[in-house]
This record gives C-alpha cells, sequence and structure tokens, in this order.
C-alpha cells in the first residue's frame, strides 16, 4: 500500500467515524433498501406502530418538465400505497415551506399513472428533519396540512401532510426524543434504539459496512476538496499549482474549475 493509498483510507476512516445520521449521506447508507429500519423511522415520527414499508431508496434524482431537478434522501412507499419523502436539513435555510412544497409537487407527479382517475392519488407525507428547532416552540414535531378556513380550520382532506421534526428535541422518555438523540450519535454504541444501532454498528465498525461505506465517503471527500478548490481560486490568494497541490487535486481539473469560473491567471 502506497504512502497516499494510506493516507487516503486513513481520511475515509476518521470521516465515517464521524459522520451521524443527521448527516444525509450517512443517513441515506442507514436506510437505503431497508425497509424494517425506514418502518420504524416513520412509526415513531408519525405516532404510528402499523406502517409496514414496502420500498425505499435513498438520494432519488426527480426533473420537473422545466429541467429543475432535486435530489430526495429518502422516497418510501407502504403497503397501502402512501408515499414518504424524508430529508435531513443541517441548515434551516434548506427547510422552507417553499422547498417542501416543490419536492411534494414532484413526488405527486409519480404516484398518479397515466389513465388514473385524480381520487386515486395515494397520501404523500413530506417530512423534514432538521438539526435545529424551526420553530423555536420545544416540540418534538411541527403539523402542517391544507384547511377549509370557514369549517373551522377542518382538513381538507387532499392526502398531502408536511412534518417537520425537531432534532433538538432530547426527551428520551419518548419514542421521538430518543429517535433525535441516535440521529446525532456518532458511535454505534451510544444509540439507544436497538435496530438503528445494529445497522450503524454495521456500517461502521465491520469490514463488510466500511467498504461499503468507503466510496461513498472517498466521494465526499473529493466533493469538499472540489468547493475548497473553488473558494481558492475566487480568492486568487494561491496559485493553480498550490491549489491542486494542497487539495491533492489533478492540476488540470484545477485549471478547468479555474477556466469555468472565468479566472484568469
Amino acid at each position: 500500500m502506497t504512502e497516499s493509498t494510506a493516507n487516503t483510507n486513513d481520511k475515509i476512516l476518521r470521516k465515517l467515524a464521524a459522520m451521524r445520521m443527521f448527516d444525509d449521506a450517512f443517513m441515506s447508507a442507514v436506510f437505503d433498501g431497508r425497509n424494517e429500519e425506514t418502518a420504524l423511522l416513520l412509526n415513531i415520527i408519525l405516532g404510528r406502530s402499523d406502517i409496514k414499508v414496502l420500498s425505499v431508496k435513498t438520494q432519488v434524482y426527480i426533473t420537473n418538465i422545466y429541467g429543475r431537478e432535486v435530489k430526495l434522501d429518502i422516497l418510501a412507499e407502504d403497503e397501502s400505497g402512501k408515499a414518504y419523502n424524508i430529508e435531513i436539513q443541517r441548515e434551516l435555510a434548506g427547510a422552507s415551506p417553499q422547498r417542501a412544497r416543490f419536492h411534494a409537487a414532484l413526488v405527486d407527479g409519480r404516484l398518479l399513472k397515466k389513465g388514473q382517475n385524480f381520487d386515486d392519488l395515494p397520501d404523500r407525507y413530506t417530512i423534514f428533519i432538521t438539526e435545529e428547532d424551526k420553530y423555536q416552540k420545544g416540540l418534538p414535531a411541527y403539523h402542517a396540512q391544507y384547511t377549509l378556513q370557514e369549517l373551522e380550520n377542518e382538513p381538507l382532506g387532499d392526502g398531502s401532510f408536511l412534518i417537520y421534526v425537531n432534532g433538538q428535541y432530547r426527551n428520551t422518555d419518548t419514542p421521538i426524543g430518543r429517535l433525535m438523540h441516535d440521529f446525532a450519535c456518532n458511535k454505534s454504541e451510544d444509540l439507544l434504539t436497538p435496530l438503528l444501532r445494529e445497522r450503524v454498528h454495521y456500517l461502521k465498525n465491520t469490514k463488510g459496512g466500511r467498504e461499503e461505506m468507503s466510496s461513498m465517503v472517498e466521494e465526499l471527500i473529493t466533493e469538499e476538496k472540489i468547493e475548497m478548490a473553488k473558494q481558492a481560486i475566487l480568492r486568487g490568494k494561491y496559485s493553480l499549482e498550490d491549489i491542486a497541490g494542497i487539495l491533492d487535486l489533478p492540476l488540470a481539473f484545477v485549471q478547468e474549475l479555474a477556466k469555468q469560473s472565468n479566472i484568469r491567471y
């Protein structure tokens, strides 16, 4: 093993060790294709015990007819056909109601097949798990749906639901408090929920799990390097050669980044 390879492997292991479920990439790995874990997540958030997940995919890309693309952290379907889009948001700016509205519209567009009646559109839940308390009221979650104002805010019944989960909620006497505690842990042994503790332990502490995670983590490290290179280019304090050397990126690649930024060196 070369020194460069060893350094890369060490960076991957350090990055993986620091990851929590509040990191969308790691959360995606925890729940991707994992029906039982996803059902547990949904049952806790919705205060139920009867949800059975039939399918779950993570990092799902959807594009509208105008070319605007979004990446969904989790898209799941239960046995009754209800759809669930679950998003992790570290920054509150990324959890606006307008963004939730756009996500919901794109998900809805996938739910109704040609020839189906609009009344057949299944219920759809858009769930944002925010690391901070979005509405600063200390509640475990905030629920929103369309209502009829003139009928004492009776629910419209269109089957759309928006939920903000408060990632700062830590009452571990409650299921959602334990869940948010677990989302903030970077060590599997600290998790309180057995099923999630087992999954996180596999990904972080076993050879198979680390191999499964390594390419994803390496991609994240590369993305971070590229973003740092872009910022360094914009500041103009370092030569392209220095930026390439410091960040261990190919010089030709850094030169192309500078070209895309319309910066002359």
